[in-house]
């Protein structure tokens, strides 16, 4: 399949997302519903009526080529090997952290205490790993999917815990732009199956914000962290004063 026919099937999605129908597209366009169905089908674009369809949606044709070429990313786990790499050395994890959210090279050798040299090993590292290709002119283009995740209780993860974790809560969360809430409550299995789903939904919508702003000036932006946990629970000196045998499982 060729590239202009990948895009197009990248929009039917988000039509699709946005519940746009042939109907309404027709409408907005001054035509019947039998001739966007045709040009959908025929993949017959000129790029004013691509533009025209983006706008239904309020996207950008930029946004939308990006959002095909994600999906064409290949990498979604890491071999445990390269991230056992990552977690020995902070300054290609702070690289590989930093393009991943979408920082040039120019921004990163702008902000820390990285040589150029030295960079460029971290590029082909990186590169060798399939994070990024690393293309001339120091560009680099990420090959991580949107689906890319970190092994489960593996090496970053492990950092995290050990490291990051404790430093990220060691605050009173009192500060602009800072949040914390701790809500404890009685909850049925169906609610909280319910509430996983909505805290999976925000999770959703933060990464639907990140690339939203992704276009926005790094001086507007700043490191953003947002950790969501739920789980079955009671204080242990509550659970010290229980009878014995009332004690109940979540499975």
């Amino acid at each position: 399949m060729n590239q202009n026919n990948k895009l197009i099937d990248e929009l039917k999605v988000v039509l699709k997302e946005k519940n746009i129908t042939y109907k309404v597209i027709g409408l907005h366009l001054e035509l019947s519903e039998g001739t966007i169905k045709r040009i959908f089908s025929n993949y017959d674009f000129t790029l004013h009526r691509l533009e025209e369809i983006c706008s239904l949606v309020d996207l950008e044709l930029f946004d939308l080529v990006e959002r095909m070429k994600e999906k064409e990313l290949s990498t979604e786990i890491l071999p445990i090997e390269h991230e056992t790499e990552l977690v020995s050395d902070v300054q290609l994890l702070l690289t590989a952290h930093l393009l991943i959210n979408k920082w040039t090279v120019h921004q990163i050798l702008s902000h820390y205490e990285i040589d150029r040299l030295n960079m460029i090993q971290l590029l082909s590292k990186l590169d060798a790993m399939r994070i990024i290709d690393y293309l001339p002119g120091e560009r680099v283009r990420l090959k991580i999917s949107r689906n890319f995740k970190w092994i489960n209780k593996g090496p970053i993860q492990q950092f995290f815990n050990q490291n990051i974790e404790s430093e990220f809560f060691n605050c009173d969360f009192t500060s602009p732009g800072e949040i914390r809430l701790f809500i404890s409550g009685m909850l049925t299995k169906s609610s909280n199956t319910e509430m996983q789903r909505r805290i999976n939904k925000l999770a959703v919508s933060f990464d639907d914000l990140h690339k939203e702003n992704e276009q926005e000036i790094l001086s507007d932006k700043f490191g953003t962290s947002l950790v969501l946990a739920m789980r079955p629970w009671d204080i242990d000196l509550f659970d010290q004063l229980r009878k014995q045998g009332t004690k109940k499982v979540f499975k």
